[in-house]
């Protein structure tokens, strides 16, 4: 699968579109489509590149839903405790 712990190197570059279209996701998904996505899209992932990736995308985006903003810090727990 693709966030295979053996395939992450080729998978990060997947994050930063998976996240861009978030807000798309919310808007035709139902109500608990984001909080899937973000758990797909970030689970198994633990490199540092990973973690960079996630907190640029929201450090550039400093007005983005709080919504979508926590559902992405929840999935990407993991990821700031391997990092931090």
């Amino acid at each position: 699968y693709l966030n295979h712990p053996l395939r992450e190197d080729q998978s990060v570059k997947y994050i930063r579109p998976g996240l861009e279209v978030l807000e798309e996701v919310q808007r035709t998904g139902d109500i608990f489509f984001p909080k899937n996505w973000a758990a797909a899209l970030l689970g198994n992932h633990l490199s540092s590149s990973a973690y960079e990736e996630v907190v640029r995308f929201l450090n550039e985006r400093p007005d983005y839903s709080p919504l979508l903003k926590n559902k992405i810090l929840q999935a990407a727990y993991p990821l700031y405790r391997a990092n931090n």
